[in-house]
């Protein structure tokens, strides 16, 4: 079997059916390929009722599996699926996306072109209520086409996209991580960090073959100052202490990552603080880069415009927010 496509679901009976359906659809004929692990994490809703009724084949040749287990956490759905898995490959797909109509066949053409590579990375589009009516396109690197490890995890960390998602991964190497159990946010940083670490090569495609959901709230808006302070924490702990110095980038190369991650966390940090904390505070707490850095990361494509801007203006963001509270 070639790919192993992992879904945690909680309570996804209204948006899975058409998250699978768009899974099974996207086969290249032969669904002996595939299989589709879908992580039931102790739903109280119809998901198990449903996936009966509605792809009761599917459940009966194994091209979908299903599995409950206790209440456990995204992280630990993650996990449970990664030791099910019987794929060379593995992916994840969250209950309430959906991926391309040719999703499954450019994969396995990607893994045919490149049977040496460790990491596949490719696009997405982005919606909000339907599917076909996309909002935007975005990636999760810098990079494209073939990269070394060092390549690929500089890529991954300039574009700071860390959708787990929209990587496909080798089995042996997806195994060799896991998921933090209990963490709620940033949850795939981590462990994709740990996973670009035991990468040798990555390859890059320009293809956009995931959906990604847009939801009412996004996540940046209900980050903790806690939250930001264990994503800080585990990346000078785990990546710049050790994986870097592991894999040869030399300390020009770090400080270039670095500067990057702490621009990325001030636009973490600003959105946990507008809403927790007063202004002196937080300027107290949380450190800025200077307005040069900004600058040339934001010339070289490093850093978004709305980044940028928070990151050069944080004034102006700071208490625009507040002023629309009231």
């Amino acid at each position: 079997m070639e790919i192993s496509i992992i879904i945690p679901a909680y309570n996804a009976a209204e948006t899975l059916p058409e998250t699978l359906q768009s899974i099974f659809a996207s086969s290249p004929g032969d669904d002996g390929h595939f299989e589709v692990i879908v992580i039931d994490d102790g739903s109280s809703d119809t998901t198990q009722a449903q996936l009966e009724a509605r792809f009761a084949p599917q459940l009966r040749t194994g091209s979908l599996c299903y599995h409950y287990q206790q209440n456990a956490g995204v992280s630990v759905a993650r996990n449970t699926g990664l030791n099910l898995a019987q794929g060379r490959y593995i992916t994840f797909v969250d209950a309430d996306d959906a991926v391309q109509h040719d999703y499954l066949i450019r994969l396995c053409e990607l893994i045919q072109q490149y049977p040496d590579v460790d990491i596949f990375e490719f696009g997405y589009q982005t919606f909000r209520h339907q599917v076909e009516t996309v909002l935007g396109t975005g990636h999760v690197t810098h990079c494209r086409g073939l990269n070394s490890q060092p390549q690929a995890f500089e890529g991954a960390v300039s574009s700071f996209v860390w959708l787990v998602m929209c990587r496909l991964i080798k089995a042996d190497v997806a195994r060799r991580a896991a998921f933090p159990a209990g963490v709620k946010y940033c949850e795939d940083l981590m462990y994709l960090c740990a996973v670009y670490a035991q990468a040798q090569s990555c390859y890059a495609s320009e293809l956009a073959l995931y959906r990604y959901r847009i939801g009412e709230t996004s996540a940046i808006s209900r980050v903790t100052m806690a939250q930001c302070q264990q994503v800080r924490d585990f990346l000078d702990a785990h990546v710049f202490s050790v994986s870097l110095k592991e894999n040869g980038t030399d300390n020009t190369d770090t400080a270039h990552l670095k500067k990057i991650v702490d621009a990325n966390l001030y636009y973490m940090c600003h959105s946990a603080g507008k809403r927790t904390m007063s202004f002196f505070d937080f300027c107290r707490q949380v450190k800025r880069q200077s307005v040069l850095t900004i600058c040339r990361l934001y010339k070289q494509g490093l850093l978004s415009r709305r980044k940028t801007m928070i990151c050069l203006f944080p004034s102006i963001y700071f208490f625009g927010h507040r002023m629309k509270r009231r």
